[in-house]
């Protein structure tokens, strides 16, 4: 969401009286690459840039594609073959032995619906949004570029009536339940092949932190740097003024101003063990995905102990939310250290990961899904 946010701002900033500008978008991956479908980099008639589709490799034969594409008015898809190492392909030899398709469309300003327009729909709404493309078309019913937008509470097609969609908006509404990224090939109702790119979208993860002391810094700095939404609760009088300018800050936990859902993650760093109980116990009612908790183990088995003396009897899925000693195995003894250790540990857990090193990852890098049916 982070980079969605940037482009935002990019776009913003243009003017579009003087300079033009192309969303690329990376639509299809086969085999290995730096960057995922869903990757994206708002490109300026000007060669700047923001956002990204690989590492670099791609990125300035993405910029003279965009202008041609601009000067031409009309989207095009490209594909980017580096199963070979061919440095006459995009001037260096990769050997990142993949297939890359991008979007690449101009941006008319003056339309609401133009691919910019319909990201910051969902970068305004706080839940999760599934977007749809047509990535390539054979019809001329459905032209490349084409796109469907469902959030909790609105369904938006480009300018094109919801009743000629049929299929499409039927997969992105599963596609907003599953929460599964994928593309599917099908057959439109003239007979032609045609492509479609489902994205999912969750908001950014909301880190509320609980706790004043200054060893909230560096884990706010990080999450700022990851995108992430950050609340901090604790004693107003305590907090130093760098935190205030990284986060919104509250004293107490009703006063959180997102409300906690599926997509936040608390961490307890009061460093006082009645505080963090406290806290604990007013948390624990959301359900959220992720608690975490400082301390040595034995800390946290005493707090649970305490809630069974109370008769606060924890279910499966709430015990499973439960992180303390919070944060990775990395050997972290610093505040710093610490903070990128209870970072990555969330960022594993919304990525549904179980954060060993991925040499020993037996699968690939990434998760993908294709989808082929007739509609």
């Amino acid at each position: 969401m982070k980079e969605i946010t940037n482009i935002l701002a990019a776009y913003d900033r243009l003017d579009f009286s003087e300079r033009k500008a192309a969303l690329a978008t990376v639509v299809h991956v086969a085999g290995s690459s730096y960057r995922r479908e869903g990757a994206r980099m708002l490109i300026v008639d000007d060669g700047h840039w923001t956002g990204g589709i690989s590492g670099g490799c791609l990125e300035d034969d993405a910029i003279r594609k965009a202008n041609l594409a601009i000067f031409q008015q009309k989207p095009r898809v490209v594909r980017y073959d580096t199963t070979q190492d061919d440095p006459f392909q995009i001037g260096v030899g990769l050997g990142c032995k993949g297939i890359i398709d991008v979007l690449i469309e101009p941006v008319d300003a003056n339309d609401p619906f133009n691919p910019v327009e319909l990201l910051r729909t969902i970068a305004d709404q706080r839940g999760d949004a599934a977007l749809g493309v047509i990535m390539a078309s054979d019809s001329s019913e459905v032209p490349v570029g084409l796109r469907i937008l469902k959030t909790k509470n609105e369904l938006v097609v480009n300018q094109t009536p919801l009743s000629d969609w049929g299929r499409l908006t039927v997969e992105v509404q599963e596609t907003l339940v599953n929460g599964n990224s994928h593309q599917l090939e099908m057959t439109w109702t003239d007979g032609q092949p045609v492509k479609f790119f489902v994205e999912m979208l969750p908001p950014p993860i909301h880190l509320v932190a609980l706790g004043s002391n200054y060893d909230l810094l560096p884990l706010l700095e990080i999450g700022r740097t990851l995108g992430w939404q950050l609340t901090v609760v604790g004693n107003l009088r305590k907090i130093g003024k760098p935190i205030f300018e990284l986060a919104t800050v509250v004293a107490e936990f009703e006063q959180v101003p997102v409300p906690p859902d599926a997509h936040t993650a608390t961490v307890l760093m009061s460093h006082d063990y009645k505080t963090d109980f406290l806290n604990l116990k007013k948390i624990l009612p959301h359900d959220l995905p992720f608690i975490g908790l400082l301390g040595p183990r034995k800390r946290t088995e005493r707090i649970l102990d305490e809630l069974e003396n109370e008769g606060i009897h924890l279910s499966p899925a709430q015990l499973d939310s439960l992180h303390g000693p919070a944060g990775l195995d990395i050997g972290a003894t610093t505040p710093e250290a610490i903070a990128l250790s209870i970072a990555a540990e969330i960022q594993s857990v919304f990525g549904r990961r179980k954060g060993g090193p991925l040499r020993q990852r037996t699968g690939p890098i990434y998760d993908r899904k294709t989808v082929t049916e007739n509609a």
